[in-house]
């Protein structure tokens, strides 16, 4: 399988003091990268729109703030005159569009944000939104959601180390015995691609004696308090708060009698089998 890449156009000026910036071609998203002392050479009529941003230390305390403004200019200004960081870099991002981002789409980005990068070993969130703004309706939410590669990117370039456990690999969880080898190799985005799934779905699990909740994303992840997990069986264990629970036996779709993720795999191994 060929990797999978996030096409970006970066403009270095040949001014020092300038903000260097990243275009996320696929997600219409600016990216500002900038020096604390050069916040005040963001433009004005450019960078004072609604956005999210992000500081960054340089003393190896790998540690960050994560904040939403409806003016990013006037927020970083006001960073480098009372910070809550001591911080040396600023990420700021907004929606390169025409209408660009509301108060209630930066509120649930920043906490979608903040949930990600708290998992993440080694990295500290000094202060950020946990909480996500979930006035905005289901579909608005979803894409979103899909804005997260390109945001995670964006911090990549940065030098953030983005990596977290969600985006390991199930190893060794899964039904011991399945009807052919395709159901085996069966992954959510696969249910999604065929149907059998629908993108924005709640899921929940009850295992004992507990109980939780997710949604699930335009590219077959599994949504739980603000965290993006590839594996529904890891998102059940994060859910839950457990060592270990099979994801696909255990969530079920729509709510607690709806039919297992495991049993939708059924299906589209049957499927395959009758071609």
């Amino acid at each position: 399988m060929p990797m999978q890449v996030i096409p970006v156009n970066v403009q270095i000026p040949a001014a020092t003091t300038a903000p260097v910036v990243a275009d996320f071609v696929a997600h219409a998203l600016r990216v500002a990268y900038i020096h604390r002392r050069d916040v005040e050479r963001l433009p004005v009529d450019e960078w004072g729109v609604p956005g999210i941003y992000v500081l960054l230390s340089d003393n190896g305390s790998h540690q960050l703030y994560i904040g939403q403004a409806v003016d990013l200019r006037k927020r970083l200004l006001e960073h480098r005159r009372r910070p809550k960081l001591e911080w040396a870099r600023a990420v700021a991002i907004k929606r390169d569009t025409s209408h660009g981002f509301n108060s209630a789409e930066i509120g649930y980005l920043e906490g979608r944000v903040a949930a990600e990068i708290s998992v993440i070993s080694g990295v500290t969130v000094v202060e950020g939104k946990r909480d996500q703004d979930t006035t905005l309706p289901p579909h608005m939410l979803l894409s979103l959601d899909d804005l997260l590669s390109s945001i995670l990117a964006a911090l990549r370039l940065a030098g953030v180390d983005t990596h977290k456990e969600a985006d390991e690999p199930e190893r060794g969880v899964g039904p011991a015995k399945r009807k052919s080898p395709i159901a085996k190799s069966g992954t959510v985005a696969d249910l999604l691609a065929s149907g059998l799934l629908r993108a924005g779905v709640e899921v929940h699990l009850s295992q004992g004696g507990r109980v939780a909740s997710g949604t699930v994303t335009t590219s077959g992840e599994i949504i739980v308090a603000g965290v993006a997990y590839a594996s529904p069986s890891k998102a059940a264990q994060k859910a839950l708060g457990l060592q270990s629970s099979n994801g696909w036996t255990t969530w079920r779709v729509g709510d607690l009698k709806g039919p297992t993720l495991d049993t939708l795999r059924d299906q589209l191994s049957d499927a395959g089998d009758g071609e």
